[in-house]
């Protein structure tokens, strides 16, 4: 009965009992869980560390205000003066301690200097008399002449870290010293151990060396060591994974205080494991074991009933290419539709096998024809010459003789192009320096006399099929350049000899045929503008998309050349 179904039917009821869509909406359920607990994971860890920034920005914001205010007072003004009385050293100095009074454990200390660095007056009375110039807080105000934060965190007045602030007192326009407060690490403590207390989430503040500065001492025992820590500082990292030195696994968020070198490092520890497997992917997992049985199950239906028939149709199709056994007969039976594909098959390879024998008849018919064309045409064309040659001999007058012959060469030269087309395998083309060759050696033979020196020829041309239509004009060229310098007499002349140089350059085929021999260039000859054998030459040219140009040789001779577009490869056309 399955036999006789469909293989739509067969794949439909397979793909049913796989329940694939059921997969699919495992699975992005439960990537879409994972992701949801990672990014509430890690904005719970980047919002304690934003919490402590941001307190960090209102604090130095408060201060901002509290120096401005400070600086706007007469008392503090008056006592930057190096002529201040200690009447108003004194009245300064009780008014920085109110103003510290009501800010208890945010601020250490407090204190004014003139413009060369030297406290003047402070909430301290220790502090007066020190010189401040070499800090940084004060090179930043009398530079800047701004609010300015510092990062130094070493105080002189008092054994507590702070973060130092200050304000420019300027009278005129000029400089003349500085308001500075402290403010004091310990206040950070309140901002610590909230954002500890909540989602396991520790925060804890460290220097550039990765050393803690405030914080409780279990937030300080979840911080990587020392090292890593700062390496991460100075690798600009914001957010990676790391080993407490409890040896929990912690996700860390890094942000800095701004205008300080302290940083804020939030923790919180990564669940790993099987654990986190099962919480996240524990009901996709049920899904997947569920439907590997029912995978299984199309895996080996799809075996019988589809890549085993298709394999056997593809062996088939590779036998019919090869020209081997053409019998199409699977083992078994198959359904409906891939026994129809199977007989269009077997169609398909009767009518190419039928269609290659016709076409592989008609190739040879028309090959057999047109060597068979270009060989009468060569035997018609050796007539021709012959006829001439014989004409020739009973003439008595040089000039004529040399026209007869003249006309011989060329005639020769279409015979030697017809007999190159039907003895290469491709009629339409013909190997372009072998018939150069050829060409030169049928001309050099009819003017072969024992009483003339003869001449040596060099030939050099590109090995390239070219077809009739640029093989013609360039034989006819050559043959009326060569016969023109046989013409010549090489008797007074060390090494006669003929060059014939061809050369493919940038596109532009340059054709160059020269000689040594003496004597002007007859018909060929640079003032001879209405001989034959110029018009021709030139005219071949210019059939050929190109131009000759014809010159005396200063060491006597003549030189033909002719530049010409490289031909296209027909190769792949014939």
């Amino acid at each position: 009965m399955l036999a006789g179904w469909s293989l739509r039917t067969r794949l439909v009821v397979v793909v049913t009992v796989a329940l694939l869509p059921v997969l699919a909406l495992s699975a992005w359920y439960a990537v879409r869980e994972q992701r949801m607990d990672r990014l509430r994971h890690a904005e719970a860890v980047t919002t304690a560390a934003e919490l402590v920034v941001a307190r960090h920005r209102e604090i130095i914001e408060a201060s901002r205000r509290l120096l401005v205010a400070m600086c706007a007072e007469d008392t503090v003004r008056l006592s930057v003066s190096p002529d201040a009385p200690a009447a108003d050293i004194n009245r300064c100095e009780l008014y920085l301690g109110r103003v510290l009074q009501k800010f208890p454990n945010e601020y250490s200390t407090a204190f004014v200097t003139d413009a060369e660095g030297t406290a003047r007056c402070a909430s301290a009375p220790t502090a007066v008399g020190m010189g401040f110039s070499d800090r940084e807080i004060f090179q930043l105000v009398r530079d800047t002449r701004k609010f300015a934060v510092g990062a130094q965190l070493a105080s002189r007045v008092t054994p507590n870290a702070v973060i130092p602030t200050a304000l420019p007192i300027l009278q005129g326009g000029e400089f003349r010293g500085m308001c500075a407060i402290g403010i004091s690490l310990r206040s950070f403590a309140d901002l610590v151990t909230p954002a500890a207390a909540a989602d396991q989430i520790a925060v804890s503040l460290v220097d550039r060396r990765g050393v803690s500065l405030a914080g409780n001492a279990e937030a300080a025992r979840v911080l990587p060591v020392a090292v890593r820590l700062a390496a991460a500082i100075v690798g600009g990292q914001k957010a990676f994974r790391d080993n407490g030195q409890d040896g929990q696994l912690y996700e860390f968020r890094l942000l800095p205080l701004a205008e300080t070198s302290i940083f804020v490092v939030a923790a919180a520890p990564v669940i790993e494991g099987l654990p986190a497997l099962l919480a996240d992917w524990g009901g996709f997992i049920l899904v997947v074991l569920a439907l590997a049985a029912a995978l299984l199950a199309v895996w080996f239906a799809a075996d019988r009933w589809c890549v085993q028939p298709l394999s056997y149709i593809r062996d088939f199709a590779d036998r019919v290419a090869r020209g081997d056994d053409m019998k199409l007969e699977p083992k078994r039976r198959w359904g409906p539709e891939l026994s129809s594909v199977a007989e269009g098959v077997r169609a398909m390879a009767a009518a190419i096998a039928s269609r290659e024998a016709e076409l592989r008849d008609g190739l040879e018919q028309r090959d057999h024809m047109l060597r068979e064309i270009h060989h009468r045409v060569k035997n018609n064309l050796q007539m021709i010459s012959s006829l001439l040659n014989l004409q020739a001999g009973e003439i008595r007058s040089p000039r004529i003789r040399r026209f007869f012959g003249d006309a011989q060469n060329r005639v020769l030269t279409l015979s030697i192009l017809h007999r190159h087309l039907y003895e290469r395998s491709s009629w339409a083309l013909v190997d372009f320096q072998q018939f150069i060759s050829d060409l030169v050696r049928q001309i050099s033979v009819g003017r072969r006399s024992p009483d003339r020196p003869q001449p040596r020829y060099q030939i050099r041309a590109p090995i390239m099929a070219v077809g009739p239509d640029i093989a013609i004009p360039i034989g006819l060229i050559v043959t009326e350049a060569v016969s023109s310098a046989l013409n010549r007499s090489f008797e007074n002349v060390t090494a006669p000899e003929i060059r014939i140089e061809a050369a493919d350059k940038a596109g532009t085929v340059e054709l160059t045929i020269e000689d040594n021999g003496a004597g002007g260039g007859g018909s060929l000859g640079p003032g001879a503008r209405g001989g034959f054998g110029l018009t021709l030459i030139r005219g071949l040219a210019m059939q050929l998309g190109g131009e000759a140009q014809i010159s005396l040789r200063e060491g006597g001779g003549m030189r033909v050349a002719v530049t010409f577009p490289t031909p296209q490869d027909e190769e792949g056309d014939a």
